[in-house]
């Protein structure tokens, strides 16, 4: 019987690693304060990456961590001497792209482990074995690969290094990650860390002696987001995945809340169990797998498509930017006495009939009451985020689940 495979989750700051935790991965990965892709992100200080380690490992989980810059002669002593106390606080692996980075870690820091980014752009059997020569005991295929591709590389590879996959999220419309385009607008490199995402923004076409009279490439007046992918979103499809032999499914999303955390999380942790439980029964359950995804659809994303998995992916170009069907309304800081101390983030009323957001799943929460916690006041509603306030929940939550609402028209 194959091994089921690993759920790793992002978290960009300690109450995203806590939330992937509780809802159901099985590693996460997070960044330090340098020499990560995603320099933006909160990140996590020595004394906050040895707290997470110790919360990671007290409930069987595994904490990686991103050094996936594309390095240069003086990054390299201090990508090995992070590594190096990674190690000392029980981090369970690295990641990282550069060859040069990945050598010198895996021959000078042994002891961790070292996984190969996706932005090293591993497509076949041969590279994936100098990596494991080099030390490397995983690799993060590229997003361009296929699905049977991916098949023939496990089948290929069998025990010889284990293979990693993204299964969900946004992606980069440059060829594994290695963009160029924020360097080139405004001297921020994506391969530094420092992406400003250019490929979101909308543009228009401009002819060379007509500056003055942009045209849309396509019919809307705001122009095109001609540049911006599709995210990944590979649920439909988990039975194939559960069999292909890939080790670990990684879902993107250091820079997402805690509220996408959790849905996503929570969403495949349930769907995966649910199919390792029972392939047959999952399979032939197609409500089940309905509302698997129909939880995806709920936290905020861009149009969903299956990336390379199945051959080209569909054109970008959705000018829209990002939907959900459901907003964050609260997180849960306590539960006492069946009332829920709650740190607002969207506005909600008296009477509004919220979604609870929990590793269970999720179910109807009518608020009855408004108590703003630092003053005892009765309200009927809060517009102000971060307020604490108080809602009476029953039994339907616990510290550290969330909240969530119909998205309302802000106009």
């Amino acid at each position: 019987m194959k091994k089921k495979p690993a759920l790793l989750a992002p978290a960009g700051g300690m109450r995203a690693f806590m939330t992937a935790l509780r809802f159901g991965a099985d590693a996460v990965y997070c960044g330090a304060k340098a020499y990560g892709l995603r320099a933006q992100a909160s990140n996590f200080d020595d004394r906050q990456l040895a707290e997470a380690v110790e919360l990671a490992h007290q409930k069987g989980a595994q904490v990686n961590l991103t050094l996936n810059i594309f390095a240069r002669d003086n990054d390299l002593d201090g990508m090995v001497r992070t590594a190096a106390f990674a190690r000392e606080v029980g981090v369970d692996a690295v990641i990282v792209s550069d060859l040069g980075a990945i050598a010198r870690i895996a021959s000078q820091v042994p002891g961790i482990e070292v996984h190969v980014s996706t932005q090293a752009n591993t497509t076949n059997s041969a590279s994936a074995r100098i990596y494991r020569d080099l030390g490397a005991s995983r690799v993060v295929l590229a997003r361009e690969m296929t699905m049977d591709q991916i098949e023939q590389m496990a089948k290929e590879l069998g025990d010889e290094i284990e293979l990693e996959t993204f299964i969900h999220g946004a992606v980069c419309m440059s060829y594994s990650g290695r963009c160029m385009l924020s360097s080139f607008l405004n001297g921020r490199s994506a391969n530094r860390g420092a992406c400003s995402q250019p490929c979101r923004w909308t543009y228009k076409l401009v002819e060379r002696t007509r500056p003055d009279e942009p045209m849309p490439i396509e019919e809307d007046e705001n122009g095109t987001a001609i540049l911006s992918s599709r995210d990944i979103c590979m649920m439909d499809h988990l039975p194939r995945l559960m069999d292909s032999g890939v080790s670990c499914f990684k879902i993107e999303g250091r820079m997402k809340t805690e509220i996408y955390i959790a849905t996503v999380v929570g969403a495949y942790r349930r769907a995966m169990d649910a199919y390792a439980r029972d392939p047959e029964g999952y399979q032939n359950n197609p409500a089940m797998q309905r509302a698997f995804r129909a939880e995806l659809d709920k936290t905020s994303h861009r149009v969903y498509d299956t990336g390379f998995y199945f051959g080209q992916p569909e054109v970008c170009g959705e000018a829209v930017g990002v939907t959900q069907e459901a907003e964050y309304m609260g997180y849960v800081l306590d539960v006492s006495g069946g009332e829920a101390l709650v740190e607002m983030k969207n506005r909600f009323f008296v009477g509004d009939e919220l979604e609870t957001v929990t590793p269970a799943g999720s179910q109807k929460l009518t608020v009855q009451d408004i108590v703003l916690d630092e003053t005892g006041e009765h309200v009927g509603v809060v517009s102000v985020p971060l307020t604490h306030v108080r809602i009476p929940c029953g039994d339907l939550l616990e510290a550290g689940d969330l909240l969530r609402g119909p998205v309302r028209n802000r106009k």
